[in-house]
């Protein structure tokens, strides 16, 4: 589509349509076609195409409208009844969104309607002038109005309209409007009556209560003149009971709402700070409480667990002994025996386990003194006796750490090696030919040494039979 909007020419000019389905923008060939352009300028600003429809819709080729009647047959042009058809070779029906004025079928009878494409329209070339284009995302407005459903005379079952026309730029400065003649019914906004801006006033005559009720308005007119404001009773009553003085002044009601005021200042300053304080101590002593609560519960869980396992130790020790009771006395040794076994065998497993930091670094500190001395005496009979090792290990224990030592009786020799480069042209029995069979030296090189041994095997040959002759 770039290439189609490139070879269209540039426009001048600019209309609004205003319709029930949205705006329309309709950007115009002034300079290409000036006749049309001009005749649609003009009535825009004549506001011949206000509250006019859309009579005609085919879906896929074109919205058709313009006409003031509303039936497809009426409309004029501000030339008279028709103008002339306007070509350009740089303006074609290739696409939609373009702006074409209508006619009757013949050349040179366009008048005041016209029509949008919605799609491709060969057929129409040199039978319509084109005067514009739809811009914009208003292309969207239109294709709305083709979503409408027809009737068999292509006319929509409910007409899009034209509200209002708008010239967002003139491309004619000269265009001087018509006063069309108004439709039947029509009133002008100028000829509408005016409300009368004077006061009513009461005619009491009217009344059968009037000059009773004219009185009483006088009363009320003469009372309120003064102050401005209906008098009460006691204004105008000269009764001694009843008294038009105030009882409180306005001095005295300052004061009393001032000092209403600063007593609500002080009991909300009060406020805040209880707020502040109590809250806080509130929350102090409730969380001293759960802590002092939580650990007592601990401590009875505590007891509870203890007690249990003391119960569970004491149940334990009757059982067995109910169970030696049922016994003889060799069964009673024997099980005697295994307990005492047992108790001993735990206190040396006890003893082993190293008491505290201090021993373990005694213990790795000898280690490391025998394993220096015995790299240095290379031997596996000569230990250092400086290097005793702690009390805690076991005779058997202390023949396997020195059976373990055993590793470093053994010489440590550095030997040197002498890295020799080989030379490649040097032939011996390291040397392996490494060679690929498909690359073509090597395939002549088999080839040749198969001819040579082909022909030694013919030379031996003739010398056989020579000597069998």
């Amino acid at each position: 589509m770039s290439n189609i909007y490139n070879l269209e020419p540039v426009t001048k000019g600019k209309v609004l349509l205003n319709t029930s389905h949205g705006d329309i923008e309709i950007e115009l060939w002034a300079k290409e076609v000036p006749k049309a352009c001009r005749n649609f300028v003009q009535l825009c600003l004549e506001g011949y195409y206000d509250n006019t429809i859309f009579h005609r819709l085919v879906k896929g080729f074109c919205v058709q409208g313009g006409d003031p009647t509303g039936t497809g047959t009426g409309g004029a042009s501000i030339y008279g009844l028709f103008f002339e058809d306007e070509f350009h070779q740089r303006l074609k029906f290739n696409r939609r969104g373009l702006v074409a004025m209508a006619n009757n079928g013949t050349p040179n009878t366009n008048g005041s309607q016209f029509f949008f494409t919605l799609g491709e329209a060969p057929e129409l070339q040199k039978k319509h002038t084109i005067f514009g284009k739809v811009s914009g995302n208003t292309i969207y407005n239109v294709l709305r109005m083709a979503e409408l459903e027809t009737d068999n005379d292509e006319r929509p079952l409910e007409p899009p309209s034209v509200k209002k026309t708008e010239i967002l730029n003139n491309p004619f400065d000269d265009i001087i409007p018509r006063e069309l003649p108004r439709a039947v019914g029509e009133k002008k906004k100028d000829n509408k009556k005016k409300k009368s801006q004077m006061k009513a006033t009461k005619n009491f005559k009217l009344l059968s209560f009037g000059d009773e009720a004219e009185e009483d308005e006088e009363q009320v007119i003469q009372a309120t003149s003064k102050t401005g404001k209906i008098c009460s009773a006691h204004d105008k009553s000269h009764d001694s009971k009843l008294s038009s003085e105030v009882a409180i002044s306005e001095e005295q009601l300052k004061e009393d709402r001032d000092k209403i005021k600063e007593q609500a200042v002080q009991i909300r300053a009060k406020l805040k700070k209880e707020l502040e304080v109590k809250p806080v101590e509130v929350g102090q002593n409730l969380r001293q409480q759960n802590l002092d609560s939580l650990k007592a519960e601990s401590e009875k869980l505590l007891n509870d667990i203890k007690g249990i396992g003391k119960e569970e130790k004491s149940e334990a020790k009757n059982e067995a002994e109910k169970d030696l009771l049922h016994l003889n006395e060799e069964e009673k040794v024997t099980v005697n025996k295994f307990r005492k076994d047992l108790k001993e065998f735990k206190l040396k497993q006890s003893e082993k386990k190293l008491k505290s930091k201090s021993d373990r670094q005694a213990q790795t500190m000898t280690f490391l003194a025998k394993f220096t001395a015995k790299l240095k005496e290379n031997s596996t009979s000569e230990i250092d006796e400086s290097a005793q090792l702690p009390e805690d290990l076991a005779g058997e224990e202390e023949e396997e750490l020195l059976n373990n030592i055993n590793l470093f009786s053994h010489s440590i020799v550095d030997v040197e090696r002498t890295a020799k480069v080989k030379d490649a042209s040097v032939v011996d029995d390291d040397t392996f030919e490494i060679y690929d069979p498909r690359h073509p030296i090597n395939k002549r090189k088999r080839e040749k040494k198969k001819g040579g041994e082909e022909k030694v095997g013919e030379d031996e040959k003739w010398k056989r039979t020579k000597l069998l002759t």
